[in-house]
């Protein structure tokens, strides 16, 4: 294998995990994937990949976590941040949600911080490359001296999607339109506010806006079912680094309603570009990122 890739989650269950499948699909035949928690020293005895590949990693037990901090020090290796891991709760509206008080979990003396403070050292300053969701969340990174400093070490990726999606979608971008906007159903509890599901309902009862709560199985269905309404109404109240329902809507031909929590919504592929336009920059984001590792490679 010439990478390994360690993440919290390997299955293709919710948004990270989707774009997880699609950043590989350009080498998928020379990628290994280790879930964080089974992560032991007997990987590097028996893994000797060019390159490892970090993406969620707060899934730690003591075990993975040395192991890590191995990995980190002494090998060869990207991050990829897909949100806030850096906090204990992966965003800092859900830890003030939940604590009371702002997000401090890399400058605090709390013990339970401890193995993230110690992560996000060696990410600034052994990680050849970190990448990045949306150039928000970057910004908000470097602003919080969590990420590197040296700009040339970081990139925006952006959500991914697989060809077949891409595919896909781009055949229901003709679908019939209904008339309506879709709301996309939480799977309850803090997962649906965090989504803002009760305010996407708040705006379109207010606003007049004929809609429909959409609750699907799978994310086929989800796509199939979503692209026969005419809009989309998403209003998180985290940070979304770059939620791939607003950009699945859009590539399928729909407007969209959001907030400035979809971090990505300014950035130049996405404001005022047509779904063909957009399509053409993300088809091409796995390929970059495939590239980006080999010149990694070669220079290391």
């Amino acid at each position: 294998m010439d990478y390994v890739f360690i993440d919290d989650s390997c299955t293709p269950l919710g948004g990270t995990a989707l774009t997880l499948n699609a950043i590989v699909e350009p080498f998928k035949d020379k990628v290994e994937f280790v879930k964080t928690s089974d992560l032991t020293p007997e990987h590097l005895q028996l893994k000797k990949p060019k390159l490892w590949i970090l993406g969620n990693i707060v899934g730690i037990n003591q075990t993975s976590f040395d192991t890590l901090c191995k990995i980190m020090d002494s090998h060869p290796f990207v991050k990829i941040e897909f949100d806030y891991g850096y906090c204990k709760y992966r965003a800092e509206v859900a830890h003030q949600k939940f604590t009371g008080s702002i997000c401090d979990c890399t400058n605090n003396n709390d013990p339970q911080a401890a193995p993230l403070k110690a992560i996000y050292h060696f990410l600034r300053e052994k990680a050849l490359h970190i990448f990045y969701m949306s150039e928000e969340q970057r910004n908000f990174h470097l602003a919080k001296s969590i990420g590197v400093e040296n700009s040339s070490k970081t990139s925006v990726l952006s959500s991914c999607f697989t060809s077949s999606d891409i595919t896909l979608m781009e055949k229901l971008r003709d679908k019939p339109k209904n008339g309506k906007y879709a709301i996309i159903d939480g799977q309850g509890g803090w997962h649906s506010q965090a989504k803002g599901v009760d305010e996407a309902l708040d705006l379109a009862s207010a606003s007049g806006i004929e809609y429909e709560l959409l609750k699907t199985n799978t994310h086929n269905e989800m796509l199939e079912k979503l692209s026969s309404f005419s809009g989309l109404i998403f209003l998180p109240l985290i940070h979304d680094t770059c939620p791939r329902v607003t950009i699945e809507a859009k590539l399928m031909g729909l407007k969209i309603i959001t907030n400035s929590r979809s971090q990505h919504v300014y950035e130049d592929w996405w404001l005022d570009k047509t779904p063909a336009e957009s399509q053409s920059y993300l088809e091409e984001r796995p390929k970059w990122f495939l590239r980006k590792l080999k010149e990694l490679i070669n220079e290391s």
